[in-house]
């Protein structure tokens, strides 16, 4: 399991967890330019494994990874849903951005939207909570040159907070002897 931020999404150790079968934990890209009263990418049927998007009201169309698919302009012209739809112009068609990761988001989606899969995201809060105070406590920037010493630096910041976070809950008596 690995549980990241959306920044991290593209990288290699993504990549390979997913190859790999592991279940990747982080909130899934919500779709850009949404308008208010129309239908959302979610609201279209996308079928990773066949390669096709089908609209609210059955049309189909293939799609590739990454590229920005368009209905046919003939189909939305005298569809009833048209209003609900799309605001292009008179003679244009509905289009539809997809990801160049779009399985996984596809993945990132359907857990978002189960119980067990919300409470699996809400595990990943207390990492973030940890990485902002981390973030708090060393600033935006780097403190040194080099991947090394800023490693040391990440290492010497996480004990630090790792020694208070033991020093606050022996204080409120949470830590108990085994």
């Amino acid at each position: 399991m690995l549980f990241i931020d959306r920044a991290y999404l593209n990288s290699s150790l993504t990549e390979d967890v997913n190859r790999r079968g592991g279940l990747i934990v982080c909130k899934p890209w919500r779709g850009a330019g949404m308008r208010p009263g129309l239908f959302g990418k979610r609201d279209f049927n996308v079928n990773v494994r066949d390669g096709t998007i089908t609209c609210p009201m059955g049309e189909v169309e293939p799609f590739e990874p990454g590229a920005v698919v368009h209905f046919d302009p003939e189909a939305c012209g005298p569809c009833a849903m048209r209003a609900n739809c799309t605001q292009a112009a008179s003679g244009k068609g509905r289009s539809v951005t997809m990801g160049d990761d779009e399985p996984l988001q596809k993945k990132l989606r359907t857990l978002q939207q189960t119980r067990a899969g919300r409470e699996t995201l809400r595990e990943r809060v207390a990492v973030e909570h940890r990485l902002a105070h981390l973030a708090n406590r060393q600033g935006p920037k780097a403190r040194y040159r080099g991947t090394r010493r800023n490693t040391f630096d990440l290492r010497r910041l996480s004990a630090i907070q790792n020694l208070e976070t033991i020093a606050r809950r022996e204080r409120q008596g949470g830590l108990r002897a085994a």
